[in-house]
């Protein structure tokens, strides 16, 4: 591959777009390096499916469709996944989608949005049926001070043995209550390629040597980003959110990046806006089809 192309004075709009970038980035990634990992684009969509269960490996993103075209090409894409016995994936809609009405179209064809899928999946991400908020960060700016206002005993690892992969998940799970099978899928990719190995980087967070946080750092598209940031409730108010989603992109600010971003949660946007995080004004759903 290529060297990538470092953001370094990005616009408001390039920044905007960066947080669905890295994103796909990451499929990219994910869906070349894993087993029987397959992606299909066109000028319509792109589709990639792989083989661990959460529906992160598995989805539908950059879709630009005609009005009159997008129920046929959601009912094929369906019997896309369907042939592949996938149990779940995720539609991904941001800024660039189109028709604007896709969302409302998607849920007529039995999807969740967001809200619901907290209700039916995910009951620790809450998030509203307008999406997750896109936000980016100068990495310069930053505030470090944070690293030195958590409690004693606190220590941040970036995972090298099976045994802290297990951690991750533990606390992934936990916090976000969300299925076993959704955190071992990350367990599954990563012992897949190797521990070290993977494009991206998982930490765990411990106090007084139980795990207490997660988060997980992928660059591409030109900056960094940082999803499954989870901190379990006992371990909130404390600094160790700010800190466990801090340190990983303090990394990538060493390796030349330039520009964070993520998509949060409505409980987390507080925390990255404390760190330096801005709104962007775009905003990220997702929507979840099951095989019945």
């Amino acid at each position: 591959m290529p060297p990538e192309t470092i953001l370094t004075t990005p616009t408001p709009t390039e920044l905007a777009n960066a947080v669905e970038e890295n994103l796909f980035a990451l499929f990219h990634a994910m869906t070349g390096l894993l087993p029987g990992g397959e992606i299909a684009e066109t000028a319509q969509l792109s589709r990639h499916h792989t083989f661990p269960t959460n529906p992160m490996f598995k989805g539908v993103w950059r879709a630009r469709l005609a009005g009159d075209q997008a129920d046929a090409v959601i009912d094929e894409t369906i019997a896309w996944f369907k042939e592949r016995n996938a149990p779940y994936f995720f539609w991904w809609t941001g800024p660039g989608t189109t028709p604007a009405d896709l969302g409302a179209r998607l849920q007529a064809h039995g999807l969740l949005d967001m809200a619901e899928q907290q209700q039916a999946l995910a009951a620790g991400i809450h998030q509203t049926e307008a999406g997750a908020p896109g936000m980016a960060a100068n990495l310069a700016q930053l505030d470090a001070s944070v690293l030195d206002k958590t409690p004693p005993g606190f220590l941040i690892k970036e995972v090298s043995s099976e045994r802290e992969l297990y951690d991750f998940k533990k606390v992934f799970v936990e916090t976000y209550e969300i299925p076993d099978w959704a955190g071992q899928a990350w367990v599954d990719a990563t012992l897949s390629l190797g521990l070290g190995s993977t494009p991206w980087r998982i930490y765990v967070g411990y106090l007084d040597g139980a795990p207490v946080a997660t988060n997980m750092l992928f660059n591409g598209a030109g900056v960094a980003s940082v999803y499954a940031v989870a901190t379990l409730p006992a371990a909130q108010r404390k600094g160790i959110g700010a800190a466990i989603t801090l340190k990983p992109l303090l990394a990538a600010r060493d390796l030349g990046y330039r520009y964070g971003v993520l998509f949060s949660t409505e409980m987390g946007q507080p925390v990255y806006e404390r760190l330096g995080f801005r709104l962007t004004g775009a905003r990220l759903n997702r929507y979840l089809w099951r095989n019945a």
